[in-house]
């Protein structure tokens, strides 16, 4: 018993070790390198209930996120969108659909491995020809 024990003790302690010394995450995206902290902001999804609607109006109207207004510099509404993508995904982000309630929000995140880089997500929409009709983005920082 108390080898099995040592046993435990030694695996979980080789592994903390290996996480604690794990090489940190890539380069910050060009994309989002020295653009400030947007605050955590959601996706553009609808709400999904009077009380959530509510919740937003009080929030009021923010300023535009600096990721949003580079993006928007960057690929003009009108624009493909998948020109967008690629540069998304050769920066690192990950695709992903952040609106369970709306399928035509399409969405990607580059998330850091650690806390002294930002996250920063993508959302946008196409239409039927895959032509930017909305675009925006936020970097958030954990500090």
């Amino acid at each position: 018993m108390r080898l099995l024990a040592v046993l435990v003790a030694i695996v979980a302690l080789t592994g903390a070790a290996l996480w604690l010394a794990r090489a940190p995450s890539g380069a910050t995206p060009e994309l989002i390198a020295g653009l400030p902290d947007d605050g955590l902001r959601g996706a553009p999804c609808p709400a999904r209930s009077l009380y959530e609607q509510d919740a937003r109006k009080k929030q009021g109207v923010r300023p535009p996120a600096a990721l949003g207004e580079k993006l928007r510099r960057l690929f003009p509404l009108g624009s493909d969108a998948g020109q967008l993508r690629l540069r998304l995904k050769d920066e690192g982000f990950d695709l992903f659909a952040p609106c369970p309630n709306d399928e035509s929000v399409l969405g990607a995140r580059w998330l850091s491995r650690s806390w002294g880089q930002p996250d920063a997500y993508v959302y946008w929409r196409t239409d039927d020809a895959d032509k930017l009709i909305f675009l925006d983005g936020h970097v958030s920082r954990a500090e």
